[in-house]
Protein backbone atom coordinates (compact mmCIF):
# COMPACT_ATOMS: atom_id res chain seq x y z
CA UNK A 1 0.00 0.00 0.00
CA UNK A 2 1.24 3.59 -0.52
CA UNK A 3 2.02 5.63 2.66
CA UNK A 4 -0.48 8.58 3.12
CA UNK A 5 1.83 10.82 5.04
CA UNK A 6 3.37 12.76 2.31
CA UNK A 7 3.57 16.36 1.05
CA UNK A 8 3.68 16.65 -2.73
CA UNK A 9 3.16 14.53 -6.02
CA UNK A 10 4.74 14.71 -8.95
CA UNK A 11 3.35 12.70 -11.98
CA UNK A 12 6.31 12.50 -15.15
CA UNK A 13 4.88 13.45 -18.55
CA UNK A 14 5.56 13.67 -22.00
CA UNK A 15 5.53 17.44 -23.05
CA UNK A 16 3.42 18.17 -26.16
CA UNK A 17 2.39 15.16 -26.69
CA UNK A 18 -1.54 14.02 -26.79
CA UNK A 19 -2.62 10.88 -26.75
CA UNK A 20 -4.43 8.72 -24.41
CA UNK A 21 -1.22 7.85 -21.99
CA UNK A 22 -0.49 11.41 -21.40
CA UNK A 23 -3.54 12.66 -20.72
CA UNK A 24 -4.27 10.04 -18.02
CA UNK A 25 -1.53 11.59 -16.32
CA UNK A 26 -3.19 15.30 -16.49
CA UNK A 27 -6.37 13.93 -15.97
CA UNK A 28 -4.43 12.31 -12.07
CA UNK A 29 -2.99 15.28 -11.04
CA UNK A 30 -6.29 17.12 -11.61
CA UNK A 31 -8.12 14.70 -9.60
CA UNK A 32 -5.45 14.97 -6.44
CA UNK A 33 -5.70 19.03 -6.33
CA UNK A 34 -9.32 19.07 -6.70
CA UNK A 35 -8.91 16.41 -3.52
CA UNK A 36 -6.62 18.78 -2.00
CA UNK A 37 -3.60 17.24 -2.85
CA UNK A 38 -0.35 19.11 -3.72
CA UNK A 39 0.48 17.47 -7.16
CA UNK A 40 2.28 18.53 -10.13
CA UNK A 41 3.15 17.24 -13.89
CA UNK A 42 6.76 16.98 -14.35
CA UNK A 43 7.39 17.32 -18.03
CA UNK A 44 10.28 15.31 -19.70
CA UNK A 45 11.54 15.83 -23.33
CA UNK A 46 10.78 19.11 -23.00
CA UNK A 47 11.81 21.72 -26.14
CA UNK A 48 13.35 25.12 -25.07
CA UNK A 49 11.45 28.14 -25.22
CA UNK A 50 7.61 26.25 -25.97
CA UNK A 51 5.02 25.95 -23.26
CA UNK A 52 4.90 21.93 -22.78
CA UNK A 53 1.33 21.96 -21.90
CA UNK A 54 -0.37 20.60 -25.33
CA UNK A 55 -3.37 22.07 -25.81
CA UNK A 56 -5.61 19.57 -25.94
CA UNK A 57 -4.73 19.55 -21.61
CA UNK A 58 -4.49 23.13 -20.64
CA UNK A 59 -8.49 22.87 -19.69
CA UNK A 60 -7.43 20.04 -16.44
CA UNK A 61 -5.68 23.50 -15.49
CA UNK A 62 -2.59 21.63 -13.97
CA UNK A 63 0.43 23.22 -12.76
CA UNK A 64 3.78 21.96 -13.82
CA UNK A 65 7.36 22.15 -12.44
CA UNK A 66 10.67 21.98 -13.72
CA UNK A 67 12.64 20.44 -10.51
CA UNK A 68 12.00 17.54 -8.14
CA UNK A 69 12.30 17.77 -4.50
CA UNK A 70 14.00 14.61 -3.89
CA UNK A 71 12.51 14.24 -0.64
CA UNK A 72 10.88 11.12 1.43
CA UNK A 73 8.05 13.03 1.80
CA UNK A 74 7.26 13.39 -1.78
CA UNK A 75 6.26 10.48 -4.35
CA UNK A 76 7.15 10.60 -7.76
CA UNK A 77 4.64 8.53 -10.52
CA UNK A 78 6.78 7.87 -13.85
CA UNK A 79 5.18 5.65 -16.51
CA UNK A 80 6.12 2.20 -17.37
CA UNK A 81 8.37 3.12 -19.95
CA UNK A 82 10.12 6.46 -18.71
CA UNK A 83 11.08 4.43 -15.13
CA UNK A 84 14.78 5.39 -16.05
CA UNK A 85 13.34 8.53 -14.39
CA UNK A 86 13.20 7.72 -11.18
CA UNK A 87 16.96 6.63 -11.17
CA UNK A 88 17.48 10.44 -10.72
CA UNK A 89 16.47 10.15 -7.37
CA UNK A 90 17.51 8.80 -3.94
CA UNK A 91 14.85 9.70 -1.08
CA UNK A 92 11.65 10.26 -2.34
CA UNK A 93 9.16 7.34 -3.02
CA UNK A 94 9.29 5.73 -6.28
CA UNK A 95 6.20 4.45 -8.18
CA UNK A 96 5.42 2.99 -11.60
CA UNK A 97 1.99 3.08 -13.35
CA UNK A 98 1.95 0.52 -15.77
CA UNK A 99 -0.86 1.82 -18.72
CA UNK A 100 0.71 -0.79 -21.08
CA UNK A 101 2.52 -3.84 -20.71
CA UNK A 102 3.98 -4.25 -24.07
CA UNK A 103 5.50 -0.62 -25.04
CA UNK A 104 7.86 -1.10 -21.81
CA UNK A 105 9.55 -4.08 -23.40
CA UNK A 106 9.57 -2.38 -26.52
CA UNK A 107 11.15 0.73 -24.72
CA UNK A 108 13.71 -2.54 -23.89
CA UNK A 109 14.51 -3.28 -27.49
CA UNK A 110 12.08 -5.82 -28.25
CA UNK A 111 8.57 -7.18 -27.91
CA UNK A 112 7.07 -9.20 -24.80
CA UNK A 113 6.41 -12.38 -27.47
CA UNK A 114 10.15 -12.42 -27.26
CA UNK A 115 10.89 -12.01 -23.34
CA UNK A 116 8.48 -14.71 -22.46
CA UNK A 117 9.82 -16.80 -25.29
CA UNK A 118 12.97 -16.63 -23.48
CA UNK A 119 12.30 -18.89 -19.91
CA UNK A 120 15.51 -18.31 -18.39
CA UNK A 121 15.97 -15.28 -16.27
CA UNK A 122 19.61 -15.45 -17.62
CA UNK A 123 18.87 -15.74 -21.66
CA UNK A 124 16.52 -12.45 -20.78
CA UNK A 125 19.72 -10.83 -19.04
CA UNK A 126 22.23 -11.42 -22.32
CA UNK A 127 19.45 -10.76 -24.54
CA UNK A 128 19.72 -7.04 -22.68
CA UNK A 129 23.70 -7.01 -22.79
CA UNK A 130 24.66 -3.99 -24.96
CA UNK A 131 21.57 -1.96 -24.31
CA UNK A 132 23.48 0.27 -21.73
CA UNK A 133 20.85 2.13 -19.19
CA UNK A 134 17.87 0.29 -20.43
CA UNK A 135 19.37 -2.84 -18.76
CA UNK A 136 17.84 -1.17 -15.43
CA UNK A 137 14.82 -0.80 -15.87
CA UNK A 138 14.55 -4.30 -16.59
CA UNK A 139 15.66 -5.33 -13.12
CA UNK A 140 12.85 -3.41 -11.65
CA UNK A 141 11.85 -7.21 -11.96
CA UNK A 142 14.85 -8.79 -9.18
CA UNK A 143 15.34 -7.88 -5.82
CA UNK A 144 18.03 -4.92 -5.98
CA UNK A 145 16.00 -2.57 -3.87
CA UNK A 146 13.07 -1.98 -6.44
CA UNK A 147 10.87 -4.38 -4.32
CA UNK A 148 9.69 -1.39 -2.17
CA UNK A 149 8.53 0.51 -5.14
CA UNK A 150 4.14 0.94 -5.32
CA UNK A 151 2.59 -0.24 -8.43
CA UNK A 152 -0.33 1.27 -10.27
CA UNK A 153 -2.18 -0.52 -12.83
CA UNK A 154 -4.51 0.20 -16.04
CA UNK A 155 -5.97 -3.06 -16.19
CA UNK A 156 -6.22 -6.35 -14.94
CA UNK A 157 -3.92 -7.44 -18.06
CA UNK A 158 -0.97 -5.15 -15.97
CA UNK A 159 -1.73 -6.67 -12.99
CA UNK A 160 -1.25 -10.00 -14.03
CA UNK A 161 1.67 -9.74 -15.52
CA UNK A 162 3.08 -8.14 -12.38
CA UNK A 163 2.03 -11.60 -10.36
CA UNK A 164 3.56 -13.40 -12.84
CA UNK A 165 6.99 -11.08 -12.44
CA UNK A 166 6.81 -11.86 -8.77
CA UNK A 167 5.68 -8.27 -7.82
CA UNK A 168 4.08 -9.10 -4.52
CA UNK A 169 0.18 -8.60 -4.45
CA UNK A 170 0.06 -5.78 -1.97
CA UNK A 171 2.01 -3.84 -3.91
CA UNK A 172 -0.07 -3.27 -7.08
CA UNK A 173 -2.78 -0.85 -6.59
CA UNK A 174 -5.64 -0.41 -9.86
CA UNK A 175 -5.89 2.98 -11.12
CA UNK A 176 -7.62 2.87 -14.34
CA UNK A 177 -9.05 5.96 -16.47
CA UNK A 178 -11.42 7.28 -17.56
CA UNK A 179 -12.29 8.80 -21.62
CA UNK A 180 -12.40 12.43 -22.30
CA UNK A 181 -15.63 14.81 -20.82
CA UNK A 182 -16.41 15.08 -25.15
CA UNK A 183 -17.02 11.70 -25.90
CA UNK A 184 -19.17 11.21 -22.89
CA UNK A 185 -21.52 14.34 -23.26
CA UNK A 186 -21.85 13.48 -27.34
CA UNK A 187 -22.69 9.49 -26.35
CA UNK A 188 -26.66 10.24 -25.86
CA UNK A 189 -27.05 12.00 -29.16
CA UNK A 190 -24.30 9.83 -31.23
CA UNK A 191 -26.85 6.49 -30.29
CA UNK A 192 -29.42 7.98 -32.27
CA UNK A 193 -27.36 9.24 -35.61
CA UNK A 194 -27.90 7.57 -38.44
CA UNK A 195 -25.10 4.89 -38.88
CA UNK A 196 -23.22 4.37 -41.75
CA UNK A 197 -21.94 0.71 -43.31
CA UNK A 198 -18.30 2.06 -42.36
CA UNK A 199 -15.53 -0.27 -40.50
CA UNK A 200 -13.13 2.35 -38.47
CA UNK A 201 -9.62 1.24 -37.68
CA UNK A 202 -6.41 2.43 -35.87
CA UNK A 203 -3.88 1.88 -38.48
CA UNK A 204 -1.01 1.65 -36.13
CA UNK A 205 -3.12 -1.37 -34.41
CA UNK A 206 -2.79 -5.01 -35.94
CA UNK A 207 -2.00 -3.59 -39.46
CA UNK A 208 -0.64 -6.98 -40.95
CA UNK A 209 -3.99 -8.59 -40.40
CA UNK A 210 -6.29 -5.84 -40.89
CA UNK A 211 -5.01 -5.33 -44.07
CA UNK A 212 -5.39 -9.31 -44.80
CA UNK A 213 -9.15 -8.51 -43.63
CA UNK A 214 -9.60 -5.40 -45.98
CA UNK A 215 -7.99 -7.01 -49.05
CA UNK A 216 -10.39 -10.27 -48.27
CA UNK A 217 -13.51 -7.57 -48.12
CA UNK A 218 -12.96 -4.83 -51.17
CA UNK A 219 -16.81 -4.31 -51.30
CA UNK A 220 -16.51 -2.43 -47.41
CA UNK A 221 -15.39 0.68 -46.64
CA UNK A 222 -12.75 0.62 -43.90
CA UNK A 223 -11.83 4.24 -42.71
CA UNK A 224 -8.66 5.06 -40.78
CA UNK A 225 -8.21 7.25 -37.52
CA UNK A 226 -5.47 9.27 -39.10
CA UNK A 227 -4.18 12.80 -38.84
CA UNK A 228 -7.75 13.62 -36.98
CA UNK A 229 -8.75 16.18 -34.49
CA UNK A 230 -10.33 14.99 -31.45
CA UNK A 231 -13.61 16.20 -33.42
CA UNK A 232 -12.71 14.16 -36.75
CA UNK A 233 -12.61 11.36 -34.26
CA UNK A 234 -15.86 11.67 -32.88
CA UNK A 235 -17.58 12.72 -36.38
CA UNK A 236 -16.34 9.25 -37.75
CA UNK A 237 -16.93 7.18 -34.87
CA UNK A 238 -20.49 8.39 -34.62
CA UNK A 239 -21.33 7.36 -37.68
CA UNK A 240 -19.66 4.10 -37.69
CA UNK A 241 -21.45 0.81 -37.11
CA UNK A 242 -18.69 -1.41 -36.33
CA UNK A 243 -14.72 -0.38 -34.73
CA UNK A 244 -12.39 -3.41 -35.32
CA UNK A 245 -9.03 -3.52 -33.11
CA UNK A 246 -6.96 -6.83 -33.55
CA UNK A 247 -3.97 -4.99 -32.01
CA UNK A 248 -1.85 -6.01 -29.34
CA UNK A 249 -4.03 -4.31 -26.46
CA UNK A 250 -1.14 -2.97 -24.57
CA UNK A 251 -3.05 -1.84 -21.68
CA UNK A 252 -7.11 -0.80 -21.39
CA UNK A 253 -7.19 1.03 -24.71
CA UNK A 254 -9.30 3.90 -25.29
CA UNK A 255 -10.10 4.10 -29.19
CA UNK A 256 -11.90 1.07 -28.77
CA UNK A 257 -14.11 2.84 -25.19
CA UNK A 258 -14.71 5.61 -27.71
CA UNK A 259 -16.37 3.45 -30.25
CA UNK A 260 -18.35 2.20 -28.06
CA UNK A 261 -19.72 4.94 -25.98
CA UNK A 262 -20.55 6.63 -29.25
CA UNK A 263 -22.33 3.70 -30.58
CA UNK A 264 -20.24 1.45 -31.98
CA UNK A 265 -20.32 -2.68 -32.60
CA UNK A 266 -16.56 -3.68 -31.20
CA UNK A 267 -14.74 -6.51 -32.76
CA UNK A 268 -11.30 -7.26 -31.01
CA UNK A 269 -8.40 -9.38 -31.04
CA UNK A 270 -7.65 -12.07 -27.91
CA UNK A 271 -4.17 -10.80 -27.14
CA UNK A 272 -3.06 -8.00 -24.21
CA UNK A 273 -6.20 -7.09 -22.11
CA UNK A 274 -8.64 -8.26 -24.71
CA UNK A 275 -7.99 -11.22 -23.15
CA UNK A 276 -9.42 -10.35 -20.34
CA UNK A 277 -13.12 -9.56 -19.74
CA UNK A 278 -12.63 -7.28 -16.86
CA UNK A 279 -10.45 -5.14 -19.62
CA UNK A 280 -12.80 -5.65 -22.75
CA UNK A 281 -15.79 -6.56 -21.41
CA UNK A 282 -17.57 -7.86 -24.74
CA UNK A 283 -19.38 -11.16 -25.57
CA UNK A 284 -16.74 -13.70 -26.78
CA UNK A 285 -18.27 -13.67 -30.21
CA UNK A 286 -16.90 -10.50 -31.06
CA UNK A 287 -13.41 -11.66 -30.05
CA UNK A 288 -11.22 -13.42 -32.67
CA UNK A 289 -7.84 -14.99 -32.63
CA UNK A 290 -5.64 -13.00 -35.40
CA UNK A 291 -5.18 -16.08 -37.77
CA UNK A 292 -6.06 -16.40 -41.48
CA UNK A 293 -8.67 -18.63 -40.59
CA UNK A 294 -10.49 -15.87 -38.40
CA UNK A 295 -11.09 -13.41 -41.31
CA UNK A 296 -14.12 -15.57 -43.31
CA UNK A 297 -15.96 -15.07 -39.48
CA UNK A 298 -15.14 -11.69 -39.13
CA UNK A 299 -16.25 -10.94 -42.43
CA UNK A 300 -19.47 -12.42 -41.51
CA UNK A 301 -19.45 -10.62 -38.15
CA UNK A 302 -19.51 -7.23 -39.58
CA UNK A 303 -21.97 -8.02 -42.35
CA UNK A 304 -24.03 -9.13 -39.78
CA UNK A 305 -23.35 -5.89 -37.64
CA UNK A 306 -24.10 -3.80 -40.70
CA UNK A 307 -27.51 -5.56 -41.54
CA UNK A 308 -29.00 -5.89 -37.63
CA UNK A 309 -27.10 -2.90 -36.30
CA UNK A 310 -30.06 -1.59 -34.39
CA UNK A 311 -30.57 -5.24 -32.70
CA UNK A 312 -26.68 -5.55 -32.05
CA UNK A 313 -25.54 -2.76 -31.24
CA UNK A 314 -27.73 -3.65 -27.59
CA UNK A 315 -25.13 -6.65 -27.08
CA UNK A 316 -22.39 -3.36 -26.10
CA UNK A 317 -25.69 -1.51 -23.72
CA UNK A 318 -23.22 -3.04 -20.36
CA UNK A 319 -19.60 -2.32 -21.84
CA UNK A 320 -21.43 1.54 -22.43
CA UNK A 321 -22.54 1.59 -18.61
CA UNK A 322 -18.88 0.39 -17.63
CA UNK A 323 -17.62 3.60 -19.31
CA UNK A 324 -19.71 6.02 -18.23
CA UNK A 325 -19.48 5.08 -14.60
CA UNK A 326 -15.40 5.01 -15.08
CA UNK A 327 -15.04 8.79 -14.07
CA UNK A 328 -16.58 8.31 -10.64
CA UNK A 329 -14.58 4.85 -10.07
CA UNK A 330 -11.55 7.20 -11.01
CA UNK A 331 -11.97 9.29 -8.66
CA UNK A 332 -12.59 6.83 -6.16
CA UNK A 333 -9.45 5.02 -6.72
CA UNK A 334 -7.59 8.24 -6.19
CA UNK A 335 -9.70 9.27 -2.61
CA UNK A 336 -8.72 5.84 -1.50
CA UNK A 337 -4.90 5.39 -3.05
CA UNK A 338 -3.50 9.28 -1.68
CA UNK A 339 -6.49 10.97 0.63
CA UNK A 340 -8.53 8.59 2.54
CA UNK A 341 -6.98 7.34 6.08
Amino acid sequence: MLDKDFDIVYVAAPANQASGGPELLHQLVAALRQNGVKAYIYYYRRIPGRDPIHQEFAGYGNLYVDTIDDSPKNILIAPETQTDILDNYTWLKKTIWWMSVDFYYKSLGFSIKRHKMLKNKWLRYLLLLGKSSKTKRYFFFSKDGTESYVHFVQSEYARGHLLEKGIHSGSILFLSDYLNSSFISLSVQALKVEKKDIVAFNPKKGAEFTNKLRASMPDVEFVPIENMSRAQVIELLSTAKVYIDFGEHPGKDRIPREACILGACILTGRDGSAAYDVDVPIPSDYKYKRHPNSISEIDIKIRQCFADYHLLCKDFDDYREMIRNEEARFVRDVRQIFVNT
